[in-house]
């Protein structure tokens, strides 16, 4: 799908359910503490963490990852944007944070560094203090986006798994697939689209 065909209401995803009061109840207090910052939650943020049908919808398809909702996280990029952490995987090798820039940008990243907690000592092979990393890593321009792809993936990971025919998948699914495969548009040389 064109970037631009996500704005934030997740038609693609169909009918996503009204908010629900629990899950409001975890994200509004998050809001509150953000517009002390002069930050808000983006309105594909609040869809997917609350919405009845999409609340949980990547936990279901994530092979064991699941939601985890806890902010605002101050960003080790700059004192002035926040995090908040929203998604991590089955060990929490990896977790996924909305990213929440002063300008009032916001975009997902990630990082194998879980920054809701302090993090202790940690000692290298040889015995020696080793600092903890403090890398995030961009994934996508948005949460529906993030959503979006995150889903296309697991619903083709396990067609592969299945060893299901491409004339079996949905014509959506080929076509992000298609966006993995090099172009012959280069002079030959393969270009990964971004």
């Amino acid at each position: 799908m064109d970037e631009e065909s996500f704005v934030g209401d997740f038609a693609w995803f169909g009918d996503i359910g009204d908010p629900l009061d629990h899950r409001t109840a975890g994200t509004d207090p998050i809001a509150s503490d953000l517009a002390r910052d002069g930050l808000s939650l983006p309105a594909d943020f609040l869809a997917l963490i609350t919405r009845a049908n999409l609340h949980r919808c990547l936990d279901r398809e994530g092979g064991g990852a699941w939601t985890d909702v806890t902010g605002p996280l101050p960003s080790p990029v700059d004192p002035a944007d926040r995090m908040v952490l929203f998604f991590r995987d089955q060990q929490s090798c990896i977790m996924w944070y909305l990213y929440l820039h002063h300008s009032g940008q916001a975009a997902v990243v990630c990082s194998d560094r879980d920054f809701t907690v302090e993090p202790g000592l940690r000692y290298g092979p040889d015995g020696e203090i080793v600092l903890p990393r403090r890398e995030i890593f961009w994934t996508a321009p948005s949460v529906e986006i993030f959503a979006y792809r995150f889903l296309a993936e697991a619903r083709l990971t396990l067609a592969i798994h299945e060893k299901q025919r491409a004339g079996e998948l949905d014509p959506e699914l080929l076509a992000y697939l298609a966006h993995y495969v090099p172009s012959s548009s280069s002079e030959g040389c393969g270009r990964m689209p971004r």
